[in-house]
């Protein structure tokens, strides 16, 4: 059943604005005098190109709170776990079964705290973590396995987990711990989401301009620094959520100008215990801070 939820008033439109520059695809002028670069590099020295790619795309950014994050951070319980691979550092608030919160590529914990009153108020004890060389927590370099990692090591730390609520990245690599690091929850929210790891990296690659070619080096890199282990032809989001048979809320935008809204789509369409929420005029970012979006997905995780 999909519902029609949209945001009005001047603060949708300020914010809509702020999106496009700090969007995780935003066309920047530091963006486009790097496209510049790495297509010279992918002509000229293709190696070369597929290692700067790789770290720029290891280092997400880093941006900062605003006032309203920081009073809800300082309200919160906070500590750290050193989970075998970094030093994350994570968030709680209020008492109850456990809800965990899984912030985007270059976010930090406090991204959906707009959802964390009303999940306390719901009887929720709501956790949030920052993601390895995310937000406070250590290291410059990140991907997939490590962010996956961290999600296992928190979910083991404050479990049983009675749901889990994953942004964009965040919601794919909920699903991926889930399949491979055995990480349970009772219900998933999976707001703006893509259906396949290879969309994520070759929109970058799309981004920032390198050809296919230095793409598959980039993919490969990965494959190398995991000895094999990893493996790029399992790293369908749709094909995570197929095989998971919990009851999930997919909630996507139809003007996402950053995963299509087909991706929402095809994520319902592959799993019987999965229901849409489609919205208009929220975008990729401004759905987590939506009140009658937070509103339906506190009544789904109820």
């Amino acid at each position: 059943m999909a519902y029609q939820l949209a945001p009005t008033g001047l603060a949708a439109k300020q914010e809509h604005e702020q999106e496009r520059r700090v969007g995780r695809f935003a066309e920047t002028r530091g963006i486009r005098a790097a496209r510049v670069l790495f297509r010279l590099l992918c002509a000229v020295a293709p190696g070369m190109a597929a290692r700067a790619g790789y770290a720029l795309l290891a280092r997400p950014p880093r941006p900062p709170e605003s006032r309203w994050q920081t009073v809800l951070r300082e309200k919160a319980r906070s500590w750290r776990l050193a989970d075998g691979m970094t030093d994350l550092v994570v968030y709680e608030w209020g008492r109850g079964p456990v809800v965990l919160l899984v912030h985007g590529w270059g976010s930090h914990a406090l991204h959906m705290g707009r959802m964390v009153n009303p999940l306390v108020k719901a009887g929720f004890r709501v956790v949030a973590f920052d993601a390895p060389a995310h937000g406070r927590s250590a290291g410059v370099e990140t991907d997939m396995i490590a962010f996956a990692s961290a999600i296992a090591a928190v979910a083991s730390r404050v479990g049983p987990l009675h749901a889990v609520i994953g942004h964009s990245f965040g919601a794919a690599m909920a699903l991926y711990a889930q399949r491979d690091w055995g990480v349970h929850a009772g219900r998933l929210v999976l707001v703006s989401a893509f259906d396949h790891c290879n969309w994520f990296i070759e929109a970058f690659g799309a981004h920032v301009g390198l050809s296919h070619a230095v793409l598959e080096r980039m993919r490969q890199e990965l494959v190398r620094r995991y000895g094999g282990r990893f493996d790029w032809g399992r790293m369908s989001v749709a094909d995570m959520l197929r095989h998971c048979p919990v009851p999930a809320l997919v909630v996507h935008d139809e003007g996402d100008e950053e995963v299509p809204f087909q991706h929402g789509l095809a994520l319902v369409c592959v799993s019987q215990h999965a229901e849409l929420l489609a919205t208009r005029g929220c975008g990729h970012q401004r759905l987590v801070r939506n009140p009658p979006v937070i509103q339906r997905i506190v009544q789904f995780v109820a």
